[in-house]
């Protein structure tokens, strides 16, 4: 029978000291509103968190002294759970690929020059493959032209990188046009 493995929380409880599991001698403590509070012995910082009724979680080990903090264990797992959630978000940008061909009816470009204007509006941006099959090799300044007007139908787009050949694909990477963003907003 296999082993159940323990969860991530688990895992944090385990790996994070707090009373009397702190091993350094002097620690430099902060409140719950991380105001300073001064450097002290580890039992005078103890009783200090025992006479608020809180808990005294090192928060900073590696620092000389060890920063501590007197705060509810929950609340302070929850403060870090809320901080790596709200990290994965901040400030990545994720590329979508769309996949159109060299001899593309122009309302199926349309169709996906209005998808790419969606992605490049969530703040993403926009991988164009157009992938050459066959004889259609030889026919690269076309697909270059058909790639260039593709971005033209996208609204506020520009071309970060390519179009380059890569094997038999043709790729061009658009982003959000910033200039002409602001233009439309006047």
């Amino acid at each position: 029978m296999a082993q159940r493995q323990p969860s991530k929380k688990l895992l944090l409880k385990r790996s994070i000291a707090t009373n009397e599991y702190i091993r350094a001698a002097e620690l430099r403590v902060l409140d719950d509103e991380n105001n300073f509070i001064g450097v002290m012995s580890r039992n005078e910082a103890l009783q200090k968190a025992r006479d608020v009724g809180l808990d005294l979680v090192e928060i900073a080990p590696r620092a000389v002294p060890p920063v501590a903090k007197v705060i509810n264990f929950n609340k302070y797992l929850y403060q870090l759970a809320k901080r790596d959630k709200s990290g994965d978000k901040k400030g990545k940008t994720e590329t979508k690929e769309l996949k159109i061909g060299l001899f593309m009816a122009e309302n199926d470009l349309l169709r996906f020059a209005s998808r790419a204007g969606e992605f490049l509006k969530e703040g993403n941006q926009v991988r164009i493959s157009l992938w050459l099959k066959g004889r259609e090799i030889i026919k690269k300044d076309l697909a270059m032209e058909v790639i260039k007007h593709f971005t033209e139908k996208v609204e506020k787009a520009k071309i970060t990188s390519g179009p380059l050949l890569q094997g038999k694909v043709m790729r061009a990477v658009i982003t959000l046009d910033k200039t002409k963003h602001e233009e439309k907003k006047d």
